[in-house]
């Protein structure tokens, strides 16, 4: 009675004229055949045609192409540039919400594209809201900070609404 190896190795060998025509159907029809006669998984025809191709000589249009000595492979996984990106060199779209006695920053969030923070903008002026927004370069302020510009940020795009809201602000909680 012949294993699952052997009869891998029989069908592999019946099909071995369509390798040089068509290598990929090849593969495709020597795993097909193998799942239906021994009743494997793919993963397991897959591994009785690795072995059979390992076991006997290379033929021509099967595998890979060569690859000359001395050539070098991109390595995909390595990044070229490591280094983060200066905080004035992002956009940061800020809501500030007026109070009593000044602003202050309410929701903000920062892009490191401007043409991402100018799409954030837009989406976030779209049904006229009551509060100023405004898209500045740099990092801005932090949520609940008073709104100030520091250093190289500057003002890109400002929405104000006709009419604002006043708000009030969170109370400290004591504990």
């Amino acid at each position: 009675m012949a294993t699952n190896k052997d009869t891998a190795q029989i069908i592999y060998t019946k099909h071995i004229g369509l390798a040089s025509t068509d290598g990929r159907n090849f593969r495709k029809t020597v795993m097909d055949e193998i799942m239906a006669t021994c009743g494997c998984t793919l993963a397991a025809s897959a591994t009785f045609y690795n072995n059979c191709k390992k076991a006997g000589a290379p033929i021509e249009g099967l595998g890979r192409a060569p690859v000359a000595p001395g050539t070098r492979k991109p390595n995909a996984t390595k990044s070229t540039n490591d280094e983060l990106q200066a905080d004035n060199d992002c956009f940061t779209v800020v809501e500030m919400l007026k109070h009593n006695d000044g602003y202050t920053a309410g929701r903000c969030r920062s892009y490191l594209m401007q043409g991402d923070a100018s799409e954030a903008f837009d989406d976030r002026i779209k049904y006229k809201p009551p509060t100023i927004w405004v898209m500045i370069s740099g990092l801005g302020p932090n949520h609940g900070d008073a709104f100030k510009l520091w250093g190289a940020e500057k003002v890109i795009k400002q929405y104000i609404p006709e009419v604002e809201v006043i708000v009030e602000k969170d109370p400290v909680l004591e504990y």
